[in-house]
């Protein structure tokens, strides 16, 4: 079998095996897939996607003057994201999600502004690469999956991070894709109900985060 073809597959696998893990970004997904439908719910893990992908291209090529920056001010990236994550918890759990949720339902081919796709994307992208963890499960996948060494051909490693991109996007479409099977059956009264804990679920998140980095920071360590 052509080994480019083997790199790209266990770029998939290790893509989504780095995505699927549940969390914030995951639960702002399947919110906005309810919310807003599948294209949302699907770009809202873009960003999430592009961030695994960044320390996925560190990881690979070993850019160790930047994983260095990363780990070393591990504490202040840790604080930013569970703050950033409390701040779109608290907005999603203050929301009016049902009269939003009824006017994308009665405007169902109303397009979706750029501002708000990238507003989405950001969000989800700046959350990924807040954590620094992300880049030991990288490495921990690399290196348990056999994929990758500090001897690997730089096109060998780029073929692979092509894999990991198109897996962590395969993950995001799958679960945006589920979530909007269901879509249908779910009334005003639950969406209001989803939304409250979904925002409470990640003002958690966020708490979880920003206690750990600050007083166990040693469970940052590598």
């Amino acid at each position: 079998m052509d080994l480019d073809f083997l790199l790209i597959c266990r770029g998939v696998m290790i893509g989504f095996l780095a995505a699927c893990p549940v969390g914030a970004v995951a639960i702002l997904c399947i919110q906005k897939t309810i919310q807003k439908g599948f294209l949302q719910g699907f770009l809202m893990g873009v960003g999430s996607a592009f961030g695994d992908f960044f320390y996925a291209v560190i990881t690979g090529f070993s850019l160790s003057f930047i994983s260095d920056f990363i780990v070393s001010h591990r504490t202040l990236l840790g604080i930013i994201g569970g703050l950033l994550m409390i701040y779109l918890g608290f907005k999603i759990f203050t929301k009016n999600a049902v009269e939003e949720w009824r006017k994308n339902k009665s405007i169902r081919h109303k397009a979706t502004s750029k501002r708000k796709i990238l507003g989405d994307f950001a969000s989800t992208f700046a959350l990924t690469i807040s954590n620094p963890l992300t880049i030991l499960v990288f490495t921990l996948l690399f290196t348990s999956s056999g994929a990758i060494s500090r001897e690997t051909p730089p096109l060998q490693t780029s073929i692979l991070l092509l894999g990991v991109i198109i897996g962590a996007f395969a993950w995001w479409a799958l679960l945006a894709f589920v979530v909007n099977c269901f879509r249908s059956y779910i009334g005003p009264r639950l969406i209001m109900w989803i939304n409250k804990i979904t925002g409470l679920c990640v003002i958690i998140f966020g708490i979880t985060i920003t206690v750990m980095v600050v007083f166990f920071p040693q469970y940052f360590e590598q």
